[in-house]
């Protein structure tokens, strides 16, 4: 546990560093883009530190893509 609360101490300072230059009207979207990103990089590195089982998301994109595939090889 002390693992992980150093490396969100250490992405705060990180996150602390990079903010400034993203303020300002003209670059909302890169911050919300920036903040998506930072929030699933730390979910996946806390995960990881606390040894979770995730599934793969190469899962999700089967699940997605295997109906549109069957569809069309069933027209070839």
């Amino acid at each position: 546990m002390l693992l992980v609360l150093l490396f969100v101490i250490i992405a705060a300072g990180c996150i602390a560093a990079d903010l400034p230059s993203l303020k300002g009207r003209a670059k909302r979207r890169d911050l919300m883009v920036y903040g998506v990103l930072w929030i699933g990089g730390m979910a996946a590195t806390v995960c990881t530190l606390l040894r979770f089982q995730v599934p793969s998301p190469l899962l999700l994109l089967m699940v997605i893509y295997k109906p549109i595939n069957d569809l069309v090889a069933s027209w070839f």
